[in-house]
């Protein structure tokens, strides 16, 4: 493969889990407003914007790693990616301990909902992994 051919399947790779990546996330988020409808239907207000917060801190943390791992493009260092990678979900966890502190010190929740819509937001990268072809 001749370098060209290669730097092209680079960035069809990298366009490729770019893509991957953000459909997690879109689904993390089909799935938060559909908890979030099925809870208001269920439960009520409380149940739904509790299911909302929990999804949206799943979605949210789930969209910041996303965005950071893709900051740097595709021509560069590996240490550098790999570095950013640990940076990010570092940064990641910290965003969900500082979401859910703030939701619990400001929003009155039912813990069931909030905590069961941020579990299915993790569900979605099982389902993820066990369609991805690798």
């Amino acid at each position: 493969m001749s370098d060209l051919e290669e730097q092209f399947d680079h960035k069809d790779l990298h366009l490729k889990a770019r893509r991957e990546a953000l459909g997690i996330v879109a689904g993390q988020l089909g799935i938060t407003l559909l908890i979030s409808a099925v809870g208001f239907l269920i439960s009520g207000a409380r149940a739904s914007i509790s299911a909302l917060m929990g999804g949206g801190i799943g979605t949210v943390s789930s969209l910041y790693m996303a965005v950071s791992i893709f900051r740097l493009g595709v021509d560069a260092e590996p240490d550098k990616i790999l570095k950013g990678f640990y940076r990010g979900e570092f940064l990641k966890l910290a965003l969900i301990v500082v979401l859910f502190g703030l939701v619990l010190t400001t929003i009155e929740v039912s813990f069931g909902p909030m905590l069961g819509c941020f579990a299915a937001t993790l569900l979605v990268y099982w389902v993820a992994l066990l369609r991805s072809p690798i």
